[in-house]
């Protein structure tokens, strides 16, 4: 019962008095000295009131008065627990009534702070001291000692919670809500610490979101923030509750699960959670298809790290990606062996790109009704230290991974640059000489700006140079085709003649051509290839070729290798080809004595 008689008094510092307020004024009236105890009481910030045994106010300051807003007839003679108790606190008549004060209790002397209610309404925090005081020939009396601390309560709940909030942030994404890479660190460390000999298993899994830029360049932002937030809510049902799901940043999660010292085991978790991540994810109306490639790894007995662990089933994921994509795989000795030895090549492969140690063969370009050459294509090789040369479908994946693209864009316009200064040295003024752009000079103005300088340097026009770019460069990504068809437009203004290569291949180019000021196309391989064994690849070729003539767009058949090949293209409309059947690729100190040859062979068969 003293608690609560306690909650209708604001807590403070508990002010010494000697006397009851009526003898102060008797003896300040007596006295020619003020009584500096009554002008305190009088004039205190903090609420004073004096109490009966039975809980009723005999006389309060006018600092109490004012802390609940109240005048002195609506305080002297009650119970403070009639007027300033919180509604659902408040007591009946018959307990108000029933109340006493203990001497028996603790509370003496001690500070509380409780919640009130004012005469409006308000709630404030009250802090509040009492003491009991025995007065000679009369009945005890109580002080209670009264301070409003709102402001300092709430103030210590806004640093508490910003603390808390701070915590959070500094363990969780802010996306996902998941924890982030700190949280991560500590608890693999922690699962990880002590005697590698008796603790018990830990697996770990690294999750990427598959294709997750292709989410945001086709749907938007919008759409990738929430394909996340689906793989992160549908990982976390599926994974137990002594699991830890972390995003590590961008697309990249991370499962550790205790207690999982099986490779199968772990297997079975990784294929669980790619299936379930496949339910549909609808956005905005329309139905995003989502999946994620896993790779994993039990933590051994050298495994005393975050990174190590990490490491491990990255090598695994690489694997999944490289076969594909969409699945799970599972760290061993053979998976650290390749991804040594694909550090090796990268290392190696990084090395003859900056260094300029790549290589470029040229292959023609022919008429078909004239045999006269109309141009060469740059074609990047390297010279392998060990393995020989290889062709660029052996390492340009690879350096694209890198991202080292852009380096041989530059090296290869530095090439083809030099052999058309040799052409026109050697009086083959009419042949051009092109190379394979990367989408980065389509995607990147100041990339694309550095051709002109690199032509410049030996003395080469950009009308005499051929830009070829994959037809999936430029239309192969829906959002992205106006933009890419801009940039092109932008180098045919520079002058530089600008060819699609592998056009046919499915990405509907045929749709935007008439809109891009291009030089021509390059038609697809796999369709030249297959003309004589198969009757669509010809009805293709031929409305490709014939679209070309209508269009007096200038067209290459690719990938030649046979005089019938040669025949059939030509029978359809086709006026140069491209391919083994004329002459395979070459060094590039080899192609004037090439057209030299040529030009010879040419007269003895005029003169024959």
């Amino acid at each position: 019962m003293l608690l609560i008689a306690l909650t209708a008094l604001i807590a403070g510092t508990l002010v010494a008095l000697v006397a009851l307020y009526p003898r102060l004024q008797q003896a300040l009236r007596r006295s020619s000295r003020p009584d500096f105890n009554a002008i305190a009481c009088a004039s205190t910030n903090d609420g004073i009131v004096v109490q009966t045994l039975d809980g009723k106010i005999i006389w309060a300051n006018p600092a109490y008065l004012r802390i609940f807003r109240l005048p002195a007839s609506r305080v002297i003679g009650q119970n403070p627990l009639s007027f300033c108790l919180p509604s659902e606190e408040q007591q009946s008549p018959a307990q108000i009534d029933a109340f006493r004060y203990d001497r028996a209790d603790p509370i003496w002397g001690k500070l509380y702070i409780v919640r009130n209610r004012r005469s409006d309404g308000t709630l404030f925090w009250n802090q509040i001291s009492a003491s009991m005081h025995e007065i000679e020939g009369q009945q005890d009396l109580v002080i209670l000692v009264c301070r409003d601390v709102t402001e300092q309560v709430e103030q210590e709940r806004a640093l508490r919670e910003s603390t808390q909030s701070l915590a959070y942030m500094a363990e969780h994404d802010s996306l996902t809500g998941l924890a982030n890479r700190n949280k991560y660190n500590a608890f693999i460390n922690s699962a990880i610490g002590g005697d590698p000999e008796t603790r018990a298993g830990l697996g770990v899994l690294q999750i990427d979101l598959d294709h997750f830029k292709a989410i945001n360049d086709r749907h938007g932002h919008a759409a990738g923030d929430a394909a996340l937030q689906h793989v992160a809510a549908t990982l976390g049902r599926s994974l137990r509750q002594t699991d830890l799901l972390a995003r590590l940043g961008g697309d990249e999660f991370v499962a550790v699960c205790p207690g999982i010292s099986l490779d199968s085991e772990l297997l079975r978790i990784g294929q669980a959670l790619g299936q379930a991540v496949k339910a549909p994810l609808i956005y905005d109306g329309k139905q995003i298809d989502v999946s994620i490639s896993i790779g994993a790894a039990i933590a051994g007995k050298d495994d005393n790290s975050a990174d190590s662990l990490l490491q491990k089933s990255d090598f695994a994921l690489y694997e999944v990606k490289r076969a594909g994509r969409g699945s799970v795989a599972v760290y061993d000795s053979t998976l650290h062996e390749e991804a040594q030895r694909r550090d090796r090549f990268s290392l190696q492969l990084r090395d003859a790109i900056e260094c300029n140690k790549l290589t470029f063969y040229f292959q023609p370009t022919v008429d078909l009704h004239t045999g006269a050459i109309r141009g060469f294509e740059a074609l990047v090789r390297w010279q392998h230290p060990t393995r020989g040369l290889l062709h660029p479908s052996e390492f340009l994946t690879l350096a694209a991974e890198l991202n080292l693209l852009r380096h041989i864009d530059i090296a290869a316009v530095g090439a083809a640059a030099d052999l058309r200064k040799r052409l026109q040295q050697n009086d083959f003024n009419d042949i051009k000489v092109g190379i394979n752009g990367s989408r980065h000079l389509l995607s990147d103005e100041e990339h694309a700006d550095r051709l002109p300088a690199e032509l410049a340097r030996v003395g080469v026009q950009t009308r005499n140079i051929v830009l070829e770019f994959n037809e999936r460069d430029i239309f192969g990504n829906a959002a992205m085709i106006d933009a890419n068809m801009r940039s092109a437009t932008r180098l045919v203004d520079m002058g530089f003649n600008v060819l699609i290569d592998g056009f046919g291949s499915g990405y509907a180019g045929l749709m935007h051509i008439e809109r891009l000021k291009v030089a021509g196309i390059k038609i697809e391989k796999a369709l030249i290839r297959h003309l004589d064994c198969t009757p669509a690849c010809e009805k293709i070729t031929s409305m490709l070729l014939q679209f070309g003539q209508e269009k007096g767009i200038y067209c290459v058949a690719c990938g030649i290798e046979t005089a019938d090949q040669a025949d059939k293209t030509r029978s359809y409309g086709g006026s140069v080809g491209q391919g083994n059947f004329f002459a395979r690729a070459m060094p590039s100190g080899d192609v004037i004595d090439w057209l030299r040859q040529r030009q010879a062979n040419a007269r003895l068969r005029d003169t024959g």
